[in-house]
């Protein structure tokens, strides 16, 4: 495991500098267990107890941090602290290993449980499901195994027995308590693949510049608008629009400011169209799938954009700020019409609305091209 999460340790996943110090305290502590006997006992003891402690309240952390909740490293911090206090009284104090054994059981529980709670997986909307439910299973084993270990010791704290007994119970404890780490971590581990490979997969589909859909995601989700409205027999309406006289922008303010037009173009977008986002086709071009819109409503909602963007204001440097509009061309899907031929006629009818002035929407009623295939390159 920790091998696996030093191969993480570039990817910028949040909580793996976490979950690989826990390991690292995990396997240091256990060393100095097995030590017992041959080391010295504030080693073999107090500091492995002390280690050990800290390892689960790290695996905590860096579920957190994971997450993006802030971490209470304080709590835990005293929590650790408290613990390693009442450890060495049973020690130093009253030498019940028993008693020690009880409340180091009880100390792990309590901190899982906090980490079963932080990944309930009814709570963590929009993540992937099986390596959330793969760490909370785990957290609520661990906390079930630990109530159980300490009622167990605590229920003999008389007995004379030593931490490598060979009962039934003492070798269960120490899988459990061996397997502990890995288990979390092995959550931890698919939780952050899990996040790497969405990061990816949203890196692939979006404009780095705008957070548009890309013009390759614009095409597969177009494919399959087109199939669905051929099936149901409902409409499919398509806006294609782009900024008017772009480059004079570029050229007058600098790309710095017409990238903030662009962007600030598709975030607006967001909030007049009722649709899941614009796509970039490319330079300064957009457009917008409307599954279940007729060729009015689309128009409607193609003004509305229009407007909105006449009154938009992006600052650039000096305060003047600069002013932009579009033109949008719409295009309603016809009867046994491909998904070529409804990118012509809405290409078309923007170029239209650019010969007619520019900032007006231009509607395409018929199909004046042929088509050519379902395929678009």
């Amino acid at each position: 495991m920790l091998m696996v999460l030093r191969s993480l340790a570039r990817s910028d996943v949040a909580g793996v500098r976490e979950w690989t110090g826990a390991n690292v305290l995990a396997i240091a502590a256990l060393l100095l267990f097995a030590g017992r006997g041959r080391i010295a006992d504030v080693l073999s003891i107090d500091v492995a107890n002390l280690l050990f402690l800290g390892a689960p309240a790290l695996m905590h952390a860096g579920f957190e941090r994971h997450l993006g909740r802030p971490v209470p490293y304080r709590a835990l911090a005293a929590l650790v602290a408290t613990s390693t206090v009442a450890l060495g009284i049973f020690h130093y104090g009253v030498d019940a290993m028993t008693v020690r054994v009880a409340l180091s059981s009880l100390f792990h529980g309590a901190v899982c449980v906090a980490m079963a709670w932080g990944l309930r997986p009814w709570a963590q909307p929009g993540r992937a499901r099986y390596p959330i439910r793969f760490a909370f299973g785990a957290a609520v084993t661990l906390a079930g195994a630990h109530a159980v270990r300490a009622v167990l010791y605590a229920s003999h704290h008389d007995a004379q027995v030593t931490l490598f007994d060979a009962s039934p119970v003492n070798l269960v404890c120490f899988a459990l308590g061996t397997l502990a780490l890995p288990g979390l971590t092995l959550g931890a581990v698919m939780m952050a693949n899990a996040g790497l490979i969405g990061q990816a997969r949203y890196a692939a589909e979006h404009d780095h510049l705008t957070g548009a859909w890309s013009r390759r995601a614009f095409f597969g989700r177009a494919e399959r608008a087109h199939a669905d409205a051929v099936r149901t027999g409902e409409p499919l309406s398509l806006l294609i629009f782009d900024v008017d006289h772009f480059k004079a922008i570029n050229d007058t303010h600098g790309h710095a400011v017409g990238d903030r037009v662009l962007a600030d173009l598709v975030a607006r977008a967001g909030t007049v169209l009722r649709s899941d986002g614009c796509a970039r086709l490319g330079g300064e071009e957009f457009a917008v799938l409307l599954p279940k819109t007729t060729a009015d409503a689309a128009s409607r909602m193609g003004d509305d954009l229009r407007l909105m963007l006449e009154r938009a204001f992006v600052p650039s440097v000096g305060g003047a700020g600069v002013r932009y509009t579009v033109s949008v061309g719409v295009a309603t899907l016809d009867v046994g019409e491909l998904l070529p031929g409804l990118m012509q006629r809405a290409d078309a009818a923007l170029y239209a609305a650019k010969r007619g002035g520019r900032n007006r929407v231009v509607e395409a009623r018929s199909a004046p091209f042929p088509d050519t295939g379902s395929q678009v390159g």
